[in-house]
């Protein structure tokens, strides 16, 4: 891999030859062998160190944009952002001076202060470039208030107002995975209302195991993102809390060490699923520092009209993410991390499902095709989506979305995530079944994948979503896939490796873009909307009341 920064020059040059590559595959769209090229050319172009790793906001990931409206402006989809094809955004960028940041344990038996990178790494509070906080420390466990599960951490007593809320990562095993992963994910905003002024994070055993400390360390060197809202606020930022804080498994006995039970009796009480919440009995000082610089980036977004003029509104949204991290700390002398695999070759099967599509029959429901920004910094681009609408859309009728299609060997088996929460389950097990797919069920529930990709924002916003993903089953005996996978999410997950020299299985590629564009056919002529089954985790908590004629035909 290259390790310099090309000149705008030479990406325009590739993105010229990459459309004429394009356009010249596009003459025989019913061969099998005209969409593995197509797909190639496309995961082969937006992968190329001459993007940079596309990450959002840089040079690189604008060109990965004028790439992907240029071909939905050869397949004749209509522009659907509010500028072209695009739908611009703005961020509030902060790079960590991770060596500045304090996390100082005090007690009147002598004041104990953590080594920055090697036992924690701080942040100060969101879009600012410096904060600090001295407080006192309270432990609440997991941070969970789940009452329907009968599991609270903040039972009568436990008081974080004003105070540093530690916290574990993770989230309690008794409760039901997808409730686990949504609690863990809104609990900042619920310590924010109940007055915390800081939080620190400790890694368990599990989760450390799950993400070793030294990965997180290399991630906190990217920057991260906060979307600008209208006001000039930014979203989900919680003012309140002013430092947050991450400690390894390690260094935090030493929070513990003036407290009621040692860190060790914490760990095991909460693999038993176990409550637990008390005062530290010492005061935290948190301070961070952090670079703060103004980005931008956009969706990219095209228009698939469909025949039915009382769905005009209500589009089906196909979602993929075009981002990856950029440019970072070098890995084997190598520091462009190329997302081949996450998410270039998700975006290739959207570009070649919407090619298929817009060269078909008319489908009766219109399908807005996206390709989205800033997933890596937090689902940012969906969350900006989900929230406005673009100017044809009254609301959406469902999400599928495409993130990291891991085709490592020969396949014809796919994992459905959120197919248990809606209808959309038995419209991809029906068009499958059709196509001579297997629908697995998902090998890791505990990674909870359902709330980690663009998909989720769409479900907070009461869509009915589903994110598909390749099984773990090959076609060839001799080949252990869901080995395969593992040792990808291992070894090449986030890294330079994820590149071009990786192998791809194209005839499966090939297959499972076939399956996406008749999953997408089905759900767009199909008469009845799709919908939440009864009683669902999300459906009762997000989707919206019904009102009279909300778009069933």
């Amino acid at each position: 891999m290259k390790t310099g920064h090309p000149p705008v020059v030479l990406m325009a040059c590739s993105l010229a030859a990459a459309l004429l590559l394009s356009g010249a595959l596009r003459g025989s769209e019913n061969s099998d062998r005209s969409l593995e090229q197509a797909l190639r050319g496309h995961v082969s172009f937006l992968a190329s160190d001459e993007l940079e790793g596309r990450g959002a906001g840089t040079r690189g990931h604008d060109v990965a944009m004028a790439y992907v409206a240029a071909q939905f402006t050869r397949l004749g989809l209509a522009p659907a952002g509010t500028d072209g094809f695009r739908q611009p955004m703005s961020f509030r960028q902060s790079e960590l001076e991770l060596e500045a940041g304090e996390l100082v344990i005090r007690h009147p038996g002598g004041d104990v202060a953590l080594t920055m990178l090697t036992d924690a790494m701080v942040r100060p509070a969101a879009g600012e470039t410096a904060s600090a906080i001295d407080a006192p420390a309270v432990f609440a466990g997991f941070g969970i208030h789940a009452p329907e599960f009968g599991y609270d951490d903040f039972s009568p007593g436990v008081d974080v107002r004003g105070k540093v809320a530690v916290i574990l990562a993770g989230s309690p095993a008794t409760l039901p995975a997808t409730a686990r992963a949504h609690y863990a994910r809104s609990r900042t905003a619920d310590l924010a209302q109940r007055g915390a002024v800081a939080v620190v994070t400790v890694e368990t055993p599990a989760e450390e195991q799950r993400t070793p400390w030294a990965v997180q360390a290399n991630r906190a060197r990217f920057p991260t993102m906060r979307l600008v809202e209208p006001d000039g606020g930014l979203f989900e930022s919680y003012p309140e809390i002013r430092a947050a804080a991450v400690v390894s498994r390690a260094a935090g006995a030493a929070l513990f060490k003036h407290a009621p039970k040692s860190i060790d009796e914490v760990f095991a009480a909460s693999t038993r699923g176990e409550a637990q919440a008390f005062p530290l009995g010492v005061e935290l000082r948190l301070a961070g520092r952090a670079v703060v610089t103004d980005a931008s980036s956009a969706n990219v977004l095209a228009w698939l009209p469909g025949t039915d003029s009382a769905l005009a509104g209500e589009p089906l949204v196909i979602t993929g993410h075009l981002d990856h991290l950029g440019i970072g700390l070098p890995v084997k002398g190598d520091p462009i991390y190329n997302g081949a695999l996450d998410n270039a070759l998700g975006t290739a099967v959207i570009l070649e499902a919407a090619a298929q599509l817009a060269a078909g029959p008319r489908l009766r429901r219109p399908v807005l095709f996206a390709s989205l920004t800033a997933e890596e910094k937090g689902l940012l681009g969906a969350y900006h989506l989900s929230r406005h609408l673009p100017p044809r859309v009254r609301r959406f009728a469902a999400n599928l979305n495409i993130d990291m299609p891991l085709l490592l060997a020969p396949t014809r088996d796919v994992i459905a995530l959120g197919a248990d929460h809606s209808t959309l389950g038995a419209t991809i097990r029906e068009v499958a079944g059709r196509m001579s797919f297997t629908v697995s069920p998902d090998p890791l529930p505990e990674e909870v994948f359902f709330v980690r990709s663009d998909q989720y924002p769409f479900v907070r916003a009461g869509v009915p979503a589903l994110a598909l993903k390749v099984g773990g089953k090959s076609t060839d005996p001799a080949t252990d896939l869901a080995a395969l996978q593992a040792a990808f999410r291992k070894l090449h997950y986030h890294q330079p490796s994820d590149d071009l020299s990786l192998p791809i299985d194209w005839p499966s590629a090939v297959a499972f873009t076939q399956l996406v564009t008749e999953f997408v056919r089905a759900v767009a002529d199909d008469r009845t909307p799709p919908d939440w089954r009864p009683d669902d985790f999300f459906g009762t908590r997000f989707a919206p009341k019904k009102a009279a004629g909300s778009g069933s035909p």
